[in-house]
């Protein structure tokens, strides 16, 4: 770990103890309570633990607490996102109300950082690196 790493995880309170916490249970758990739509917390805890068997576990929830609002990378291609918008359409319209209404931005706004992709694309992606964010934020504390 680099220095930097190692002052953004100790200022931030990540030290490797919290990220005990970071686990696929724990994940789920999370994403139930913050009423994910079951299919998706399948489909993401199935890219998830695919990461896990190729890196690890510690490298894994390294990874996932360094994601700061970013879209997790199994899901950063548009095609994913634009599918996952299509399946979980109601969910999301619902989750991008409550982020504009958290956050006092539009979605545009919100998105501008990913405003190449299409309308389906930016919203899928704007909610589950918010939210997931917000979950292992939760999870770390």
């Amino acid at each position: 770990m680099s220095k930097l790493d190692n002052f953004f995880y100790s200022f931030l309170g990540m030290e490797s103890n919290n990220l005990a916490g970071i686990t696929l249970h724990h994940l789920e758990q999370k994403m139930k309570d913050e009423k994910f739509p079951e299919k998706l917390i399948e489909e993401i805890l199935l890219e998830f633990n695919q990461i896990i068997n190729q890196q690890g576990e510690k490298s894994f929830q390294k990874w996932l607490t360094n994601l700061h609002y970013q879209v997790p990378d199994p899901f950063s291609s548009e095609l994913k996102a634009a599918n996952i918008y299509s399946n979980y359409r109601n969910w999301i319209e619902d989750e991008i109300v409550k982020l504009e209404r958290e956050t006092e931005l539009t979605w545009e706004e919100q998105t501008k950082d990913i405003e190449l992709l299409n309308i389906e694309a930016r919203k899928a992606q704007l909610v589950l690196r918010h939210r997931i964010s917000e979950i292992v934020l939760d999870l770390l504390n």
